[in-house]
């Protein structure tokens, strides 16, 4: 598959909502991955547990339903996370392959045209381009799992998935944009220019 199909195929996959980006960060190493957004849960248990009480699940069915989740993997932590990257469900992307995505269609200069309407937008209010918004903010990390540090961020609003960052004595977790000043700026495929576009997550 040739570069640009790649970047089509994802940017469908994200707009169609099957997939989603997440950035973690292990061993002081950032590594950003594409998969669906269940599999970046921490414990996934609480969830079929609950299946179980509603009548989702079978008790017997329990141990088998783990065994088929993201691999085999039920409790996801610095001591597996090797092993889940390695599955046939998430895909690591570089960050030059994410720096050539997130700029799919996009000149310098319209990038720069586009990032003065953003921050006349955030301060001023007014007219803004939503659809170009939406897009381009669909395009960033909507989840950030750190193990070095035990911080688990997701935008993923109207769902707790911090519920399943366990146990809650391990993890700061909780549904924040705020992640985006735990990122070095040399990881941050969204910065062009000195324009930052992780703004979009402002509005």
């Amino acid at each position: 598959m040739s570069l640009d199909a790649k970047l089509s195929s994802l940017e469908s996959e994200l707009f169609e909502g099957r997939k989603s980006i997440a950035l973690f960060v292990l061993k002081e190493q950032h590594y950003y991955v594409v998969d669906d957004k269940s599999n970046y849960c921490i414990d996934v248990r609480p969830d079929y547990l609950s299946y179980i009480e509603t009548g989702r699940l079978k008790q017997e069915d329990y141990e088998k339903a783990l065994g088929l989740f993201r691999g085999g993997i039920s409790v996801l932590g610095a001591h597996n996370f090797y092993q889940y990257i390695d599955s046939a469900e998430a895909e690591v992307i570089s960050f030059t392959m994410m720096r050539d995505f997130f700029f799919k269609g996009l000149t310098l200069e319209s990038a720069k045209s586009f990032y003065k309407d953003v921050e006349r937008f955030l301060s001023y209010g007014g007219e803004m381009d939503l659809r170009k918004w939406n897009f381009l903010r669909m395009k960033l990390p909507s989840f950030y799992v750190n193990f070095d540090r035990g911080i688990y961020r997701h935008t993923d609003y109207g769902r707790l998935h911090e519920e399943l960052a366990l146990p809650k004595t391990l993890w700061d977790a909780r549904c924040s944009s705020d992640f985006g000043l735990l990122i070095p700026d040399d990881v941050q495929y969204w910065i062009v220019d000195r324009m930052n576009f992780f703004k979009l997550y402002g509005g």
